[in-house]
């Protein structure tokens, strides 16, 4: 048997992040798995190949993100991993998956329509640790993607207006327009710096004391999720009230156990 995860997006992410974790820690636990995607940056980060080199085996449980099949896959087991809210509305999807997974019970009643199988498994954490932040309290972070769904603007505003001093942009430019228009004027006096996607996430958040999100659309917030595990301070929204939860990864890799084998 091999686990196959194969999602509709593997560039630069959370979903993407949670998947490459994922993938890391089947394999350490003796589970074949490769992560599957149509953009490159996934693959280096974990056994992993391009979606176009995709070959289904009978035997093979098949974890699906973000993308649609016209019919079920003739596998073993296909499992529906939802990661988003009203930006892939996976109840309007003819259903493919014998089982969908959510996050979390606020994720899977956001997504009532949908009244097939279903169970609630978390992400895998990653390894992070907490450091001395004593001053680094006005150094905020802001982190994910630079587009409007994350409101990236809102965040720079929100930490320059609680005092902070500097503000560092941890994320790539997904909506270029987006950003000239909305966060490119707030980088003029030279305390907001893009710094780009942050490769260690340890020494990312090592080097604020807080960070802001502001998002239009969360499902279960992987940075709020890594504030905790670092002690920074997490500034949100509305959209990530979500609570951070408080399984081990044994506990979820046991979760994933029970719906694959």
């Amino acid at each position: 048997m091999k686990v196959k995860i194969v999602s509709g997006w593997s560039g630069p992410g959370g979903s993407t992040t949670v998947f490459v974790n994922l993938t890391n820690y089947f394999n350490s636990k003796g589970l074949d798995c490769t992560f599957y995607g149509p953009q490159d940056w996934h693959m280096n980060r974990c056994k992993s190949s391009k979606l176009s080199e995709l070959k289904l085996e009978k035997d093979d449980v098949l974890i699906c993100h973000y993308l649609n099949f016209a019919q079920r896959p003739e596998v073993k087991k296909v499992l529906f991993a939802c990661h988003e809210k009203w930006w892939f509305d996976f109840s309007k999807v003819r259903t493919f998956w014998d089982k969908a997974i959510f996050l979390h019970e606020e994720h899977r009643n956001y997504h009532s329509a949908y009244q097939g199988p279903s169970t609630i498994i978390p992400n895998i954490k990653e390894e992070l640790h907490s450091n001395d932040k004593s001053d680094l309290d006005l150094v905020a972070g802001v982190i994910g993607a630079i587009e409007d769904r994350k409101q990236t603007h809102i965040s720079i505003e929100r930490a320059i207006e609680d005092g902070c001093k500097q503000v560092f942009l941890f994320g790539n430019i997904q909506d270029p327009s987006y950003y000239d228009k909305k966060v490119k004027p707030l980088l003029a006096d030279g305390k907001v710096i893009h710094t780009g996607y942050a490769d260690s996430k340890q020494e990312m958040y090592d080097s604020v004391g807080r960070v802001y999100h502001s998002s239009k659309g969360e499902v279960a917030c992987l940075v709020k999720d890594e504030c905790f595990s670092t002690g920074t301070k997490f500034f949100g929204n509305e959209e990530t009230d979500n609570t951070v939860s408080e399984l081990t990864n044994e506990e979820i890799f046991s979760l994933w156990q029970e719906e694959i084998l």
